[in-house]
């Protein structure tokens, strides 16, 4: 079984750019990220789409706080429902690897900061219950403070809640703990809903949804976020001060504005400007 297999992580991120984590996952940088808590849905999914990647983003979550915006590298898990055969192959892997409690916080305790945890649990609610306020508790304190995706449920919702800076997108919530399911892969390959997410993905959770982001176009989606975000600016304050009217400014721009913007940009920046 893999469970948490270097190589194989490698191997499945091949257009990754930047340096890796000792456990092989892509590790996009702290300044992507941060920029990233910016993007819009819309803006990463416009960038996904034009590089041929159609399957990236999944909706319908319940989410534990929907105000907030969660950014992080993606560890991903995969849970199948349990065969006895096939358990008591993962429990011996387990056990001779010094793994302890439950399957599922096997992979929580691989979390590192600014990591998400993403889980596949076939949408399982009913005894599909991911995590209680103990291992969200756990998951914020590894990650400081992002949250997890689950494909599946959340108990302890009352508790969870309550928790600062973490955020959790589910599928629903239950009183039932996780039981007759089997973790059989630790950075693999998951599919979330109509997604399918890698190990080091960036991952953006909005209030529209999910997205997951290839660690090569991380970097094209902040910028392409920061561009949109900073000719808006321009094009509103141009109109604010009778320039140009609204119809010229919500179409494809003139040669001159196109001009008027880049003399612009050279005095002025997303920093400037708080953007």
């Amino acid at each position: 079984m893999n469970l948490n297999n270097r190589e194989n992580i490698v191997d499945l991120t091949p257009e990754n750019q930047y340096e890796r984590f000792e456990d092989g996952r892509p590790k996009v940088p702290d300044d992507i990220l941060r920029r990233m808590r910016k993007v819009t849905t819309e803006e990463a999914w416009g960038v996904l789409q034009q590089n041929g990647y159609h399957q990236q983003f999944e909706g319908s979550w319940l989410t534990i706080h929907p105000d907030r915006i969660l950014v992080g590298r993606a560890v991903t898990g995969r849970f199948v429902p349990t065969r006895p055969d096939l358990d008591a192959v993962i429990t011996a892997e387990g056990a001779s690897k010094g793994r302890i409690g439950g399957q599922n916080s096997w992979v929580i305790d691989t979390l590192v900061e600014d990591d998400v945890i993403v889980i596949e649990l076939f949408g399982k609610v009913v005894d599909g219950t991911f995590a209680g306020d103990n291992l969200s508790t756990a998951i914020a304190a590894n990650t400081g403070g992002t949250g997890m995706i689950v494909d599946g449920g959340m108990r302890d919702f009352q508790r969870v809640i309550q928790l600062p800076e973490f955020n959790g997108f589910i599928k629903g919530l239950d009183p039932t703990p996780i039981r007759n399911v089997t973790l059989t892969e630790i950075n693999g390959p998951v599919r979330i809903g109509n997604t399918t997410a890698l190990p080091g993905d960036v991952v953006l959770g909005t209030p529209t949804g999910v997205i997951f982001i290839p660690p090569h176009l991380a970097e094209p989606v902040v910028k392409r976020s920061e561009s949109v975000r900073l000719r808006d600016y321009f094009g509103q304050l141009r109109i604010r001060e009778g320039i140009y009217t609204p119809g010229e400014v919500d179409r494809k721009w003139s040669d001159e504005m196109e001009a008027d913007f880049e003399e612009w940009g050279k005095t002025n920046s997303l920093d400037d400007i708080n953007l």
